[in-house]
C-alpha cells in the first residue's frame, strides 16, 4: 500500500483566517485538522475541529472530571450564540504548533505507528517543503478493504 494513494489533499489555513473556515475546509475535505502555514507558505502548526472545540467550549477541570458528568452538564451547556461568536473568532488562537509530517516515501507501518505514539488519528503529509495533504487512519482502512 502507497501513502501517496491515500493522501487527502485539503487547503490550508492562515492567521487571517476565522475558525468557520477552517472548519468549513475539515468539513468540505472529510478530515479532522489541517495544515497552518506562515506568510511563506510554511507549515508551522495544525488547525484542528476536536482541539477548537476543546479549547472554546470545555473548561480542563470538565475534561479532567469527564467520567464524573453524566449526561447532563447542567450549567456548562454552551449557548447557541457562543457556538456563533467561535466561528467568528480568528482561528490561530486555536493552533497547535507542535505537528508531526510525514512524507510520501513513509512505510506504512511507520504512519500508524507514528498516530499511536502521537494519540492522533490523522498526519500531515509534506514532500520537500510543500504540504500536500492528510493521511488518516480511516483512509488506511478503506483502502486496505478495496485491495481486499
Amino acid at each position: 500500500m502507497k501513502l501517496q494513494d491515500i493522501v487527502i489533499p485539503t487547503g490550508v489555513v492562515r492567521a487571517d483566517m476565522k475558525v468557520r473556515e477552517g472548519f468549513g475546509e475539515c468539513l468540505r475535505c472529510g478530515v479532522p485538522g489541517i495544515a497552518f502555514v506562515d506568510a511563506s507558505g510554511q507549515v508551522t502548526g495544525i488547525f484542528s475541529i476536536r482541539e477548537t472545540l476543546r479549547r472554546a467550549c470545555v473548561p480542563d477541570i470538565m475534561v479532567n472530571y469527564a467520567d464524573l458528568l453524566g449526561n447532563a452538564p447542567g450549567c456548562m451547556d454552551v449557548p447557541e450564540e457562543h457556538m456563533r461568536q467561535i466561528l467568528d473568532m480568528p482561528l490561530d488562537g486555536f493552533v497547535k504548533e507542535r505537528h508531526i509530517d510525514i512524507s510520501l516515501d513513509t512505510e506504512m507501518p511507520t504512519v500508524v505507528a507514528l498516530m499511536e505514539k502521537h494519540s492522533t488519528n490523522y498526519l500531515l503529509v509534506v514532500e520537500d517543503g510543500r504540504y500536500l495533504g492528510v493521511v488518516t487512519i480511516w483512509a488506511i482502512a478503506r483502502r486496505m478493504l478495496e485491495l481486499a
